[in-house]
């Protein structure tokens, strides 16, 4: 796979702009943005969406955890289809520290180290420090997709395309090659994250999905950068089975 920050002030000033209905530009200090001439199913073409054909992929990375009072780097082994993503971890010495099962609406988490399980919802909070990471399809995460029908307007820099949802979240698409860079979401979307940068794009298989990811929490103090370090996309086996001891009970919370 071929190689290709915290969010500038001034995107969240866009999105107080979405509102205005004029045709003139929108200056601010450091960009200029201007309506776009031509329709918008011409942008949402360039952006990619895979969603009929990579269907699954697995891999190794390094996610770097920061929150207050907490800093960590831990390698992780995934595995992920469209349904479930599985998250195995060590820390930073290599010891297996337990795993993660992600599906629509649930994590299922197993402690090894202190010998516990629970089950959350993909929207309970600072439950883990992997919360961002876990509470998103690995492949949804991958590859952001975007409809037309969830936009309500769209604005231009010389370099990217400003998208503003109806939810008034925004989303920023490069020009060139339509890989989103950035996605943010107000609280009130109900989405287990405030943001996503995305960073290093490549190419795998005809595949053009990104190396680095950023995630933002909810209440935007904490953070998971997610670094790919290797990938198969369309592998012919994988295995999303958590594997938890009998003896060990699943707490439901």
């Amino acid at each position: 796979m071929n190689l290709r920050s915290n969010i500038p002030v001034l995107i969240l000033v866009c999105v107080s702009l979405y509102s205005c209905k004029t045709t003139r530009s929108i200056s601010t200090e450091k960009e200029q943005l201007y309506r776009v001439q031509i329709p918008l199913s011409e942008v949402i073409k360039k952006i990619p969406n895979y969603s009929g054909s990579l269907l699954s992929a697995k891999g190794k990375g390094r996610a770097i955890v920061s929150e207050p009072g907490n800093s960590d780097r831990i390698t992780v082994d995934f595995e992920t289809d469209t349904a479930l993503s599985l998250l195995t971890f060590k820390n930073r010495i290599g010891i297996n520290g337990g795993g993660m099962l992600v599906d629509a609406d649930s994590i299922l988490i197993y402690n090894r180290i202190d010998k516990y399980a629970q089950k959350v919802s993909v929207n309970n909070g600072r439950m883990t420090s992997l919360n961002e990471l876990a509470s998103v399809n690995l492949l949804d995460l991958m590859n952001f997709k975007i409809k037309a029908s969830d936009i309500e307007h769209i604005l231009q820099s010389d370099k990217e395309y400003v998208l503003g949802f109806y939810n008034k979240g925004i989303a920023r698409i490069n020009k060139k090659d339509g890989t989103v860079s950035f996605v943010e979401q107000v609280r009130s979307s109900g989405l287990p994250y405030s943001s996503i940068n995305y960073e290093g794009y490549g190419t795998i298989n005809g595949y053009t999905l990104p190396r680095k990811i950023t995630i933002f929490s909810t209440d935007r103090e904490s953070k998971v950068v997610f670094q790919v370090r290797s990938l198969k996309v369309n592998p012919s086996k994988l295995d999303l089975t958590l594997n938890i001891p009998e003896d060990i009970p699943i707490e439901r919370i």
